[in-house]
């Protein structure tokens, strides 16, 4: 969705500011609802945050698709965004929290760079097959699809294996953490520094992928690139983070996940700071597949350290207070940086995204002391 919708918001003739806008609406939900989600999840399972999910994917679908384009111009992509978002949200949460449930504490890292590889390959087909659709169909066609996809999958979890899935696993993870307190806020996350760092990390990243996914398809289009060859510089940035993703059972047996985290953080300024000096579609995919070697390493480690780090029985708020934060600077971002190229250009803009994470990369040697010393205390428990 926020492939086809930047293409087709661009193709309605909006500027960056009102596509960085309308991108943010992705984040908008997230941003103030994922702790609560977390939890709901926590408190009741995944079964209502599954079909919710589903059921918002639907509808950003259907606001696409029949909203009149002469009376609502791009604000039907503003709501197709903004439910996207909302089933992501609810979605991510459950298969996160999920995901650590039913592994072994072992297995756990394997675990979340598997769940991270089903997201590469979806990241790797979507924007190619998307770029193709659109010259080929239309953009409706796209959006067709977002209404007939999550009809599909809710048949398949009505199945009667797939309900008893469902509860077995919700049996497991209350016997396990048993019923999350009252007590205690979401701040309590932040407030101790090795989860406070892996917070913060995570929000450098996801901006640097969000505002890297709204100013690389601006600055290829600038370029005078197609559609099609937009998608697969999008396709070179996915690819890379398959390739990293299943390299990562590997890379974890000669470095840590912080160690990963701050490597991401290096390779993607570096990424960032090359995209400027190109505008053909060989050396901007090769760009492309560099930042997706250095982000696509954040995502299974973070995700394995916020589970390690949180408590039993708030796993799935931690999981949300993080999805809020993320998504707090992914609703602020996109905006400052579509006004920003409006102004310097997206080229200016992306070397201005390189110092940003570069500064990261700085923040994440500087906290490493104490999320060694977190996790050296959580292996020997």
């Amino acid at each position: 969705m926020r492939f086809t919708a930047t293409l087709d918001a661009l193709s309605r003739g909006a500027g960056p500011f009102e596509t960085g806008a309308m991108l943010a609406c992705i984040s908008l939900f997230p941003a103030f609802f994922a702790v609560k989600v977390g939890r709901w999840l926590d408190k009741s399972g995944p079964s209502g945050p599954i079909h919710a999910a589903l059921f918002a994917a639907a509808g950003s679908g259907l606001a696409a698709l029949f909203l009149p384009k002469a009376l609502f111009g791009i604000f039907s992509l503003f709501i197709a965004c903004l439910l996207t978002g909302l089933a992501f949200m609810l979605m991510n949460t459950v298969t996160q929290r999920l995901t650590g449930d039913v592994c072994r504490p072992g297995d756990r890292q394997s675990a979340f760079t598997a769940l991270s590889l089903v997201t590469a390959s979806s990241n790797l087909a979507t924007p190619v097959a998307a770029g193709y659709v659109i010259e080929h169909f239309s953009f409706s066609a796209f959006y067709i699809w977002c209404l007939i996809a999550p009809v599909i999958l809710a048949a398949i979890l009505s199945l009667p294996f797939m309900r008893g899935l469902l509860i077995k696993r919700e049996r497991q993870r209350a016997k396990k953490a048993g019923e999350p307190k009252g007590s205690g806020s979401s701040l309590d996350f932040f407030r101790d520094p090795p989860m406070r760092a892996v917070l913060l990390a995570s929000v450098i990243i996801s901006v640097a992928w969000e505002v890297g996914n709204l100013l690389i398809p601006i600055y290829a289009n600038e370029a005078g690139l197609a559609p099609s060859e937009i998608g697969w510089v999008l396709g070179s940035f996915a690819c890379a983070t398959f390739v990293v993703r299943l390299l990562m059972p590997m890379l974890l047996k000669v470095l840590e996940e912080w160690h990963l985290i701050a490597m991401t953080l290096l390779l993607s300024a570096i990424a960032f700071a090359l995209f400027p000096f190109f505008n053909t579609l060989p050396p901007l995919m090769c760009a492309a597949f560099l930042l997706g070697l250095g982000l696509g390493a954040s995502l299974p480690n973070m995700m394995s350290l916020v589970y390690r780090f949180a408590p039993g029985n708030r796993i799935g708020e931690a999981i949300g207070f993080r999805l809020m934060l993320i998504n707090s600077g992914k609703s602020a971002f996109p905006v400052i940086a579509g006004a920003i190229g409006s102004v310097i250009g997206a080229g200016a803009s992306l070397f201005g995204l390189a110092v940003f994470t570069g500064g990261g990369f700085l923040f994440a040697i500087y906290s490493a002391g104490a999320v060694f010393c977190r996790m050296k205390e959580l292996d020997g428990e």
